[in-house]
C-alpha cells in the first residue's frame, strides 16, 4: 500500500490520501461498481433495517441458543448417567470440560482464517452440521478416553461459531445496533438452561433400558443442530452483497447505511500488515485479558447441576431448579439490551454494574452456612448477570477494530483468551475443595470479577484518550475521508479513482476518521 494518507500505523499522521491496488478494496466497492444509488432516506434505512432484523437476527438467536444447549449437554448429562456409563471420576469429568476448550483453542486461528477466506455463512453451516454429528458420536462412548476425543473435536467445530456470528453482525448492522442486538442474542442464548433443564427433566421419563437418558439428550440436541446447519446453508446470506431478500439497490443502500462504522464489510485477502498491527495494538491485549480473566468463572456451566444437587436437592428437582439460571440470564441480558438502546457509549458502565451480583454471589457462597441451601441456591442464580460483560465486551472488541484481517485477528485473539479461561476454569473445581469450594469461589471473586472490572476501567480511559487525540487532529484539518484506488487494465495502462475511505479496507489506525465506541 502506498501511503499518501491519514495513516497512524506507526503513530504518525499525514494529510495525504491512501493509494490501494483495486484487489485490496473492500467487497462493497465491487458492488458499487455495478450499481449507482443515492444515500438511503431515513425511511429507506428503517425499511432495510427491519428486513435485516427479520432475516438475520433469528438465525443468530437460534444459533446462540442451540450452541449453549449443546455446550451444556455434558453438564446436564452429569446427573443423567454419563458419570456411571463413562466410568468417570470427578477429575476426569473436569478434564472433559477443559479438553473441549483445548480443541477450541487449537482451531481458533485456522477457523478465523477460513472465515476470511470462504463464504462466512456457508462455513458456519458446515461447522454446525459437523457439531451436531459429533454430539451424536457421544452416544457410543463408554470410557474417559472416547469421551475425551469427541469433546476435543466438538471444541474444534465450535471455534468457528461465535466469530462467524460476530462477522455477520458487523456486516449487516451499525455499531450502535450491534451493541443492542448482541445482548438480545445473548439473552436468547443464555436462556438455554431453561431448554436444557426441561429436556433433562423430559428424558428422565424415557425408559429404554441400557439407552440412558443422557444419550437421548444427545440424540435430540444433535439432530436439531444438524437440521439448523442445513437451514443456515440454504437461507442465511454470506454478506449484504448476497442477501437474497434485498434488491440490488437495497444491498448497496444496506452497505451505505452502515458506513458510519468506517470499517467496510468484507475483504477476502489476508493482509499481513493488518495482522501485525492487531498484534501490536495494546487494546487487542486488553480485550484478550478481559476474556481470559472473566471466563475463569465459566467452569460453572458444567458444574451447576452437580453443585445444585449437592445442596440436597433430588435429580428431578435439580433439572427444574436449573431452569431459573436461564430466566435470570434472559431477563438480565434483555435489560442490558434495553439500557444500551436508550444510552450512548455506556458499554463500560453496564459491564461494570453487571459484575456486582457475581461479587455478591461469591461472598454468599463463601460466608453462608451449608444448612442455608436456599441462600446458597440464590447465590448461584444471581450469578446470571455475569453473561452481560461477556456479550457486551465481545462485540465492543470487534467494533473497536477496522480492517477485515485486523478485525478477524482481534476476534480470534479474544476467543483465544476465552478458550484459555475455559481450560483453566474447570480445574478450579477440584474434588478436595468440594462441597464448599471456598478456594474456588475466592479465586473466582478476585480473578473473574474484580480483575476484569479494572481492565474495563482502563480500557475505557485508553479509548477516550485516543478519540480526543483524533478529534484534535480533525480540528487541525489532518483527517481525510477519501482514498485513491489504482486500476490497471489488460494493456497495463494505469488509472486512479478517488473513493470514499469507507469503501477501502483500512484499519482503525489507518483511518483517522474512525472513532472508538465506548
Amino acid at each position: 500500500m502506498s501511503s499518501k494518507t491519514a495513516v497512524s500505523t506507526d503513530g504518525r499522521e499525514t494529510v495525504d490520501t491512501p493509494k490501494l491496488p483495486d484487489r485490496f478494496v473492500d467487497e462493497s466497492y465491487k458492488l458499487f461498481s455495478q450499481v449507482s444509488v443515492d444515500d438511503p432516506t431515513p425511511e429507506d434505512a428503517l425499511r432495510i433495517r427491519k428486513k435485516l432484523v427479520r432475516w438475520i437476527l433469528p438465525f443468530l438467536c437460534v444459533g446462540y441458543h442451540l450452541m449453549y444447549v449443546d455446550k451444556q449437554t455434558l453438564g446436564s448429562s452429569a446427573i443423567l448417567g454419563v458419570m456411571k456409563d463413562g466410568h468417570l471420576n470427578a477429575n476426569e469429568y473436569n478434564w472433559l470440560s477443559s479438553i473441549f476448550y483445548l480443541g477450541y483453542l487449537v482451531a481458533e486461528w485456522p477457523q478465523n482464517l477460513a472465515l476470511q477466506r470462504f463464504p462466512v455463512a456457508k462455513w458456519l453451516a458446515g461447522n454446525l452440521i459437523v457439531w451436531g454429528a459429533i454430539l451424536l458420536l457421544h452416544i457410543p462412548c463408554n470410557s474417559f478416553a472416547s469421551l475425551f476425543v469427541v469433546r476435543f473435536f466438538l471444541g474444534i467445530a465450535e471455534a468457528c461459531i461465535v466469530p462467524a456470528f460476530l462477522l455477520i453482525l458487523s456486516m449487516f448492522f451499525t455499531y450502535d445496533e450491534q451493541a443492542v442486538l448482541m445482548p438480545c442474542m445473548w439473552a436468547i442464548g443464555n436462556s438455554s438452561p431453561i431448554t436444557s433443564g426441561l429436556l433433562s427433566y423430559g428424558v428422565l421419563w424415557i425408559d429404554t433400558g441400557s439407552f440412558a437418558p443422557w444419550k437421548w439428550l444427545m440424540v435430540i440436541t444433535g439432530i436439531l443442530t444438524v437440521i439448523f446447519g442445513v437451514v443456515v446453508w440454504v437461507y442465511l446470506p454470506d454478506s449484504p452483497i448476497s442477501a437474497h431478500f434485498l434488491t440490488l439497490e437495497e444491498r448497496a443502500q444496506a452497505i451505505i447505511r452502515i458506513s458510519s462504522n468506517h470499517s467496510g464489510i468484507e475483504q477476502k485477502r489476508f493482509k499481513r500488515y493488518q495482522f501485525v498491527e492487531a498484534i501490536k495494538d495494546p487494546k487487542t491485549w486488553l480485550f484478550f485479558l478481559h476474556a481470559l480473566t472473566q471466563e475463569c468463572a465459566n467452569g460453572l456451566t458444567n458444574q451447576y447441576s452437580l453443585i445444585i444437587k449437592s445442596f440436597g436437592f433430588s435429580t428431578l428437582q435439580t433439572t427444574l431448579l436449573g431452569c431459573i439460571n436461564g430466566l435470570v440470564n434472559f431477563f438480565s441480558l434483555a435489560l442490558a439490551a434495553y439500557i444500551l438502546a436508550k444510552t450512548v457509549n455506556a458499554r463500560a458502565w453496564i459491564s461494570l454494574a453487571a459484575y456486582i451480583p457475581p461479587i455478591v454471589s461469591c461472598i454468599m457462597l463463601i460466608a453462608l452456612p451449608w444448612s442455608a441451601r436456599w441462600g446458597l441456591l440464590s447465590a448461584i442464580w444471581i450469578r446470571g448477570t455475569g453473561g452481560i460483560p461477556y456479550s457486551v465486551v465481545m462485540i465492543w472488541a470487534a467494533n473497536c477494530s477496522a480492517g477485515h484481517t485486523k478485525k478477524t485477528a482481534v476476534i480470534a485473539l479474544y476467543h483465544v483468551g476465552y478458550g484459555l479461561g475455559n481450560i483453566i476454569s474447570p480445574q478450579l473445581f477440584q474434588p478436595q475443595y468440594a462441597p464448599r469450594y471456598i478456594v474456588t469461589w475466592s479465586v473466582i471473586l478476585g480473578v473473574a470479577c474484580i480483575l476484569p472490572m479494572i481492565i474495563i476501567v482502563y480500557l475505557r480511559w485508553y479509548l477516550v484518550k485516543e478519540n480526543n487525540r483524533r478529534d484534535e487532529l480533525d480540528r487541525q484539518g489532518k483527517v481525510q475521508e477519501v482514498g485513491i484506488v489504482q486500476h490497471e487494465d489488460e494493456s497495463g495502462e494505469r488509472s486512479e479513482e478517488v473513493v470514499d475511505s469507507r469503501q477501502l479496507d483500512l484499519t482503525d489506525r489507518e483511518n483517522l476518521a474512525f472513532r472508538y465506541v465506548l
